[in-house]
């Protein structure tokens, strides 16, 4: 088994943890998040400004860990969204927000000052204040302009079920040769998810329903809040599964240290 593991942090907790290349061959680093508030939630169209800890997330930190780890390929990726409902996904103006967002996202990543090299952003959005067709042309252009003009190499989604079919998938469907990657967020399925044989079969249902199986990531939150719709241990059963016998690709997990340093951000 050779997979893709992601974690989503909001600072340098990925230097903690221990990974083989003998399982994996990659390790994507998700900053979470960038987003286009102000301090005082008020919605800023587009101008995105980054809100993980930059003080502790560095080129240096960076560095250090690729080489500690010279047979895994390490990624770095700009998350764009929020959790819940906090922070939704509001558009005061399409066009305005794509060269707004274009700009902005290129200028955090292109930054000199900060020098951290980033391969792609993931857009992961758990709130939308706007309609479908908007989230598709706002996020799609974005994605299209710094794929095009090389800002970025790869571009995620992370869909989950509420927003999957009308929005995600739309989104999808409108681009699928530059949207490399689908991390398919289970803890927000309708219903939980008590069995490992029932997060196989959302998966299944997953890839045969929407997204290509060689693009789709089993993800996964450890906030001790999304326990109770998916457990630490049905996940890893489950992913195993996924990933051994189902040709899954990857797993991503959200770890508690981003929602304990951000909770002034909240």
């Amino acid at each position: 088994m050779s997979a893709i593991f992601r974690q989503y942090t909001f600072d340098d907790s990925f230097q903690q943890v221990f990974i083989s290349p003998k399982f994996l061959k990659e390790y994507q680093i998700a900053l979470t998040f960038a987003t286009d508030y102000d301090d005082n939630d008020a919605a800023t169209n587009g101008v995105f400004r980054p809100t993980w800890d930059q003080t502790k997330v560095t080129p240096e930190a960076i560095e250090r860990f690729k080489r500690n780890h010279p047979g895994v390929s390490i990624k770095v990726y700009i998350t764009i969204g929020n959790r819940r409902n906090h922070r939704p996904f509001h558009p005061l103006d399409t066009s305005s927000w794509i060269q707004n967002a274009t700009e902005s996202l290129t200028a955090i990543i292109k930054n000199k000052d900060y020098n951290l090299q980033i391969d792609g952003i993931d857009v992961l959005y758990e709130g939308i204040d706007a309609s479908p067709s908007d989230f598709t042309e706002c996020v799609g252009n974005v994605i299209k302009n710094l794929k095009e003009s090389g800002t970025i190499t790869e571009a995620s989604i992370s869909p989950s079920f509420g927003l999957n079919r009308d929005f995600y998938f739309k989104l999808y469907s409108s681009l699928p040769l530059l949207i490399d990657y689908v991390d398919y967020q289970f803890q927000n399925e309708v219903a939980p998810v008590f069995a490992p044989n029932v997060l196989v079969g959302l998966f299944e249902k997953l890839v045969k329903g929407f997204y290509p199986r060689c693009k789709v990531f089993a993800g996964y939150s450890a906030e001790n809040e999304d326990w109770g719709s998916l457990s630490p241990i049905v996940f890893f059963l489950g992913g195993m599964d996924i990933l051994k016998k189902r040709k899954g690709i990857g797993i991503s997990i959200h770890y508690h240290n981003y929602y304990q340093e951000a909770s002034h951000d909240e």
